[in-house]
This record gives structure tokens, C-alpha cells and sequence, in this order.
């Protein structure tokens, strides 16, 4: 059965919730793609340092303690040191990188939106600062001189303002928010951090399908890691209805054909392919 829906995205790389939301919704992106027109739009939350009065004292430690609380709450892994180490100044540069890329490289776009925010919110990476988004651009194989300088350009500041307009058009006033419109121009809005099966049921309440549409299938590990970066053993857990004890055998069955490394982020242990793949 043919069924599209147009799913809008509204995000910004430094919100927490944002983050919370991630494997979820990248899963249901995955998993409905051939159902989905999927237009994400950056939000632009933070522009540059004069957003914040002082970075370097009770303003860093409130964002500390505002990320740490949304880990807590969500269960993802957080480190909250980078706002007493090294605080992000601006939200911009990382949203026209993810602007341009989607542009140029489609295929790449939601691989390198995940290397932003697990670089941001689990490995204490400055996505403010000009050698880490040449890193990160330069990881998925793309030149990166033209992407970096034009997100520090006010040509780049002028594409991410032409991106808002739906923002104003669907009367969008935080992030993350996901609004789902059928053919019919019928829609559903979901706000905040949701799970998996929210999306699931927004989408059989708009096509009028039963949940589990002919070829909808969940992703292998494998396919789950050439699209996001990162896998922390919480999301393969609920993925794959598995027991923490049972992850690390799951994975080295599923991985057995290529090389791949964990670790661990505060308490949360991950999985990533090496660079050899």
C-alpha cells in the first residue's frame, strides 16, 4: 500500500530534549522511510556568546544541571562538564553545516545532525568551534572547506533564517516538535521527548493503517550503525526486547562480519564500527 506523510521536524542541535528524542524518532524515520517526506527544520536557539551574560560561572552550572537533570529523567547519557570545560557559544555554525550537507549530500544529513548531538551531549565536543565540525564533516568523507566557512558566514546565517519559515507557518513555539500532515491535510503535532510507539500510532491515526504496514521491518544493528554513529546498549535493549546481560553477546552476533569498539559515557556503555568500516 502506497501511503506518504509529510513529517516536519523542529529541532536545534543544542536542545537537550532534542537529544532524548533522538534514537527514537531516527528509528521511526528508518523504519517508515519509504511512508515518509521527512523535512527537518533547524530551530536556531542559540546564536552566539551574547546569548549568555556569563559562560564561565552561575549560568554555565545551570545548564550543567539542566542537562543532567534531562538525563536523569530520559535515561541518555549526558556529560554536563563541557559547560564548566569548554561551553558552546552558538547553536548556528552546526545547524547550516546540517543545512548545507542535506543540500549537497542528502544521504549524509541525518548521519552527521547524530555526530553533532552525541559529540555535544555524550563526548563533550564544541560544535561551536570551527575544528570540530571540520572533523565531523571531514568523518563522512566530504571536503569540508566550503561547508565550514559558509557556516560562519552571514550567507550561512541567511540560509538557516529561510529555513524558519515553517516554524511561522505551523505555529511551532519549542523544540522537539514533530507534526505529521496527510493528503488530506489533515495533522497530528507531537511535542517533547517521546517514544518510539507515539509516532507509530500518530501515523496509523492519519493513514488510517494498521501500525505495521507491508515492509516495515526494524533495522539490523549493522544498518542502525552505518546511519547513527553511536548505539548505546539502552536503545539496542528496547530495540531488540533484549536483557542487559544479553547485549554483548547480541552484538558481537550481529557485528561478527566487522570490526566495532564500546565504551562508555558516565554509566551508559555504547557500541560504534571502527574507522575501517
Amino acid at each position: 500500500m502506497e501511503t506518504k506523510v509529510k513529517l516536519y521536524y523542529f529541532t536545534d542541535p543544542l536542545c537537550s530534549h532534542c537529544w532524548a528524542l533522538d534514537f527514537s524518532l531516527n528509528r521511526f524515520k528508518m523504519e517508515y522511510k519509504e511512508h515518509l517526506d521527512v523535512i527537518t527544520v533547524m530551530g536556531g536557539m542559540i546564536e552566539d556568546g551574547n546569548h549568555f551574560t556569563d559562560l564561565h560561572g552561575k549560568e554555565a552550572t545551570e545548564q550543567a544541571e539542566h542537562w543532567q537533570q534531562v538525563g536523569l529523567f530520559y535515561r541518555v547519557p549526558v556529560d554536563k562538564d563541557i559547560w564548566h570545560k569548554n561551553p558552546i557559544t552558538s547553536s548556528f555554525p552546526s545547524s547550516i553545516a546540517y543545512l548545507l550537507i542535506r543540500e549537497k549530500h542528502p544521504h549524509l544529513a541525518t548521519k552527521f545532525l547524530r555526530l553533532v548531538r552525541e559529540g555535544t551531549f555524550a563526548f563533550q565536543r564544541n560544535i561551536a568551534d570551527k575544528d570540530v565540525l571540520t572533523e565531523m564533516v571531514e568523518s563522512l568523507g566530504i571536503e569540508p572547506s566550503e561547508i565550514i566557512k559558509t557556516s560562519f558566514a552571514p550567507s550561512g546565517k541567511k540560509l538557516l533564517e529561510e529555513n524558519y519559515r515553517p516554524i511561522l507557518e505551523l505555529g511551532v513555539t519549542g523544540f522537539p516538535t514533530v507534526i505529521m500532515v496527510n493528503d488530506k491535510n489533515e495533522g497530528i503535532k507531537v511535542t517533547g521527548a517521546r517514544n518510539f510507539d507515539t509516532y507509530k500510532k500518530a501515523f496509523a491515526k492519519l493513514t488510517g493503517t494498521e501500525e505495521n504496514l507491508d515492509g516495515i521491518k526494524t533495522p539490523t544493528l549493522l544498518e542502525f550503525l552505518k546511519e547513527l554513529p553511536t548505539m548505546f546498549y539502552v536503545d539496542i535493549a528496547k530495540t531488540y526486547d533484549l536483557k542487559e546481560d544479553q547485549i554483548d553477546a547480541f552484538i558481537k552476533k550481529e557485528l561478527s562480519n566487522v570490526g566495532y569498539v564500546t565504551g562508555f559515557v558516565g554509566k551508559y556503555k555504547y557500541v560504534q564500527l571502527n574507522n575501517a568500516n
